[in-house]
């Protein structure tokens, strides 16, 4: 990147901040308060029976009140055992040392840009594409929505971001198996199992596939996961079953997380409707839906539809491009059978808008040669 990259990566996250303090400037206000720990311990999320009268408190509130517990000691395999500790394990630090765990969020966030503009330029090297893709988060409700909530996804975006560049330009199994790591145990890990097969693949047709890189990658990854765990490890007197706590977890996700109508994240990702799986069962909407994504979902079918028929299935001579327009709809269709939670939608955003932006650039240059 040059230094004019640098330039228009600061005036991008310039904007992000200003949006944020224009429009959501009570995240910067927030102070934490040791009320929402007494409020935690008595909430939906303690899987045991507290001393007290049991409140219904949100996600924020679940987030930053099992993150401090860990931070100050909590074993993640009891408090808020559902989720990778991860990313909770840092709202907790920075409620404790910066007194506002929102600050996490902004962070990542403004990772989340500077990965998405780099990984732009650097796939199509082209600055007006990564120029754009970002313009298109910036105006995009679900991200703005998200970065002023105590969520796991945005942090998991980021570090599924740095995985991918490391896999497929660094090529280190070491870093990228860290990466990995970071990646599998900010939310549950079948996401990052999904990038592990989709890219390998890719990396297996391309015949830049070796198996010793990656054993290599996932091995330092379990390490990373393992690290993560070592509050519990030493409870245990280092006699934890990772593996059958593991096994704990798919089980209560298949319990609580598989949708009652297939493909409800592809139709909630196209109209911005998905029906409920508890009350009275019928579709809603969500405010943060964007035409946007219908259309590039669209656009990606049609660009990939357009490689097939160009390359006559030559699939050695697919490039990360393509990969980059394959990505969301694979990963749409690997929600298939869970429940539609709008902010999955995160992870492969910058991806889907890589291939929106692609689009409208190639076609305004097409365009613009024919006319003269």
């Amino acid at each position: 990147m040059k230094k004019l990259d640098f330039v228009i990566i600061f005036v991008i996250i310039i904007s992000y901040l200003t949006l944020l303090l224009n429009f959501k400037k009570e995240i910067f206000n927030y102070r934490f308060s040791y009320e929402i720990i007494k409020r935690y311990l008595c909430s939906q999320d303690i899987p045991y029976e507290p001393n007290c009268k049991r409140v219904i408190v949100s996600d924020d509130e679940i987030h930053i009140g099992a993150g401090y517990l860990y931070a100050k000691g909590a074993d993640p395999a009891v408090i808020n055992f559902q989720h990778m500790p991860l990313i909770a394990y840092l709202y907790g630090f920075t409620s404790i040392y910066l007194k506002n765990p929102y600050f996490l969020e902004i962070f990542f966030g403004i990772l989340y840009l500077f990965l998405t503009y780099f990984l732009a330029d650097k796939i199509f090297g082209k600055r007006i594409i990564a120029i754009l893709t970002c313009f298109f988060l910036l105006i995009d409700p679900l991200f703005f929505d998200i970065s002023s909530q105590a969520s796991y996804e945005l942090g998991q975006a980021v570090f599924a971001m740095l995985y991918f560049y490391s896999l497929l330009f660094l090529k280190n199994p070491i870093i990228a198996g860290i990466f990995l790591g970071l990646f599998a145990t900010s939310k549950y890990y079948g996401a990052a199992i999904f990038f592990v097969l989709f890219l390998n693949f890719y990396l297996f047709i391309k015949k830049d596939f070796f198996w010793k890189k990656f054993f290599t990658h996932l091995l330092v990854a379990f390490l990373v996961f393992c690290l993560v765990y070592i509050k519990t490890f030493i409870n245990h007197k280092f006699l934890f079953n990772i593996f059958f706590f593991q096994l704990k977890l798919l089980k209560y996700w298949i319990n609580h997380s598989i949708t009652n109508l297939p493909f409800a994240s592809i139709i909630l990702f196209l109209t911005g409707f998905f029906k409920k799986w508890w009350g009275d069962y019928r579709f809603a909407w969500v405010n943060v839906w964007s035409i946007f994504w219908p259309i590039s979902f669209f656009i990606e079918i049609y660009l990939l539809r357009n490689f097939i028929k160009t390359k006559k299935f030559n699939y050695k001579k697919i490039e990360i491009k393509t990969l980059v327009f394959a990505l969301p709809i694979f990963y749409l269709v690997y929600l298939g059978s869970q429940a539609p939670f709008v902010r999955y939608f995160v992870i492969f955003l910058p991806f889907s808008y890589m291939g929106l932006s692609y689009f409208l650039v190639k076609f305004l240059i097409n365009s613009s040669k024919s006319s003269s």
